[in-house]
């Protein structure tokens, strides 16, 4: 699977936290909670938080880890 585009809902529901799951890929777990906490605080902040979690998994596309957080969250 591809890093679907950033217009996918699913890239909101994630960075809202109305969808949750278990990233393994530790580094998107860690940038995911913080980008959580900053959208619960600052709503006008969710476009830039889909930017910067899309980014994240199309740079680390090719890690196994991030293949199966992408089956995760798109399945």
């Amino acid at each position: 699977m591809g890093v679907p585009p950033k217009n996918n809902a699913r890239w909101k529901e994630i960075v809202t936290g109305k969808k949750t799951c278990t990233l393994k890929f530790l580094a998107g777990k860690i940038l995911l909670a913080r980008l959580i906490r900053a959208a619960a605080t600052d709503p006008g902040s969710i476009p830039a938080a889909i930017d910067e979690l899309h980014a994240m998994f199309t740079k680390n596309a090719e890690n196994p880890s991030v293949k199966q957080d992408l089956e995760t969250i798109f399945s």
